[in-house]
């Protein structure tokens, strides 16, 4: 019985299918850019769910409800106001949505794995997850910004007008600052949140993951649970 009752804990509290989910969208993102270079609707929308997959493997059901009906709402926002016009979208306050709405997920994914009874590897896990999903939380950030003006960023000394696949790349080497340098911030806005994303990815990686990786494991079965 206890160590039914164990494993059934693990498997509630996976944070695996997230973490997976994630590496597999930064992976193969560019088959979602055709040979025109134009972007598929299907890649916005796939980084605008993936939240919910989190939520659903260790969040709890109040939890799940509320993002869904956000994400809801978005969507449908999306298609009343601008036909899920993407270059649109990314121009509009509507934007602001999204970001609130990622970031309300990954605060909601932190106290999960943060909580004492959660597995030790979960926590592990999770806190990737949750690095990976603040980069994209900034490439949320930088495409808006790029999409109000392209002059904000600048590639090989030219305005770029980023798309989400430049968006990407360009949080991924911020966060990690790796700092290729082939793209540049130029706009004061663009130079802001470039600082703080390179700020919270230092933090993330030195306090956040660090915390979660020395809790002390508390997988085992707490006294009250025999009863």
């Amino acid at each position: 019985m206890r160590l039914t009752r164990l494993s059934l804990r693990w498997l509630r509290n996976r944070s695996t299918p997230l973490l997976c989910t994630l590496i597999a969208l930064f992976a193969v993102h560019p088959i979602f850019v055709t040979a025109d270079e134009r972007e598929l609707p299907l890649f916005p929308l796939l980084i605008d769910l993936t939240p919910l997959l989190g939520i659903f493997c260790v969040g709890s059901r109040r939890q799940s409800l509320v993002l869904v009906a956000w994400a809801m709402f978005l969507i449908a926002a999306a298609w009343v106001f601008y036909r899920f016009d993407q270059a649109a979208i990314v121009r509009s306050p509507l934007m602001f949505g999204f970001i609130a709405y990622y970031f309300t997920a990954i605060a909601m994914l932190a106290m999960r794995v943060s909580r004492e009874r959660a597995l030790l590897d979960d926590r592990v896990i999770g806190g990737l997850a949750i690095y990976l999903m603040t980069i994209v939380l900034f490439a949320t950030m930088h495409h808006h910004i790029s999409a109000l003006d392209k002059g904000n960023y600048l590639a090989n000394a030219v305005p770029l007008q980023m798309r989400w696949n430049d968006s990407l790349y360009f949080s991924t080497t911020t966060m990690t600052t790796i700092g290729f340098g082939d793209i540049v911030p130029k706009g004061k806005w663009a130079r802001a949140v470039t600082m703080v994303e390179a700020i919270t990815g230092v933090i993330l990686l030195v306090l956040f993951i660090g915390r979660l990786a020395l809790l002390p494991r508390t997988g085992a079965i707490h006294p009250k649970d025999n009863h």
